[in-house]
């Protein structure tokens, strides 16, 4: 069962776009990655499959290519014009496809996560679950759908509200997809909503649409493919190089 990710690979390559992938069984695919914001849009190539994902774009006019290999807790970064790359570990958090996820809170520090009991949430068989974060004082429950492995409702201590709500089903670019609208509840009684659209097919959310923010996030041109057919292999005549020493790194005498 694939890991319903909060932030998705290519978000941290270029901010493009936030998905989760969670379906089991999911199958290999590419996509366009589109996010339109502000009148402007951020394109680049997407590759996922178990074994990791590849980002293709370009920044300030240079090709780039991020490969993450969620075994291995690899990054490799890719400079084609050069044909040069470098290796690096892959960063604490980064989303990995194809890993279990068999609890709704995430790998906090001082974050404690317990399963309460099993119960309903309209037609959906959940989990109920509480988390505690002890350094910031606050706690919050949670129903969580073990299918899609998402968080179908959740109360925060603070009395924020966040719950989903699936709606009839949708064609999105020839494929059927599920729409669930978000909806955000504070303690003023203000909310905000936003649209969930998944492929269930390939394990994916294919579409946000966040109006509050002024944001779309699209998977465009979506192709299943039966492997990974060689996405996650450094081509022939590549030279490895050193990675750039992080910002304040000091020099070892």
């Amino acid at each position: 069962m694939r890991k319903l990710l909060t932030t998705a690979v290519m978000m941290m390559a270029l901010s493009i776009m936030s998905t989760e992938t969670f379906a089991e069984g999911s199958k290999p695919f590419s996509a366009t990655a589109v996010q339109a914001a502000n009148g402007q849009e951020q394109v680049g190539k997407l590759f996922v499959s178990d074994q990791g994902v590849r980002y293709e774009y370009v920044e300030r006019g240079r090709e780039m290519i991020k490969i993450v290999l969620h075994k291995e807790q690899v990054m490799r970064i890719l400079f084609p014009q050069e044909k040069q790359f470098i290796e690096i570990k892959a960063p604490a958090g980064t989303p990995a496809p194809g890993m279990e996820n068999e609890k709704p809170c995430p790998p906090v520090d001082g974050l404690v996560c317990e399963k309460v009991a099993d119960a309903k949430f309209g037609n959906l068989a959940v989990e109920q679950w509480s988390q505690t974060h002890a350094p910031s004082k606050t706690s919050s429950k949670l129903w969580w759908e073990p299918v899609r492995k998402m968080v179908v409702r959740q109360e925060y201590s603070t009395g924020q509200i966040m719950q989903l709500t699936r709606l009839e089903d949708v064609d999105f670019e020839g494929r059927s997809v599920e729409h669930w609208d978000v909806s955000f509840a504070t303690p003023d009684g203000k909310v905000s909503k936003m649209s969930r659209y998944i492929d269930m097919d390939i394990g994916i959310i294919v579409k946000v649409d966040d109006p509050a923010r002024g944001m779309k996030r699209e998977l465009r041109n979506v192709k299943v493919a039966t492997d990974d057919q060689g996405w996650f292999s450094v081509p022939q005549g590549y030279q490895r190089i050193k990675a750039p020493k992080a910002p304040g790194a000091t020099m070892g005498r």
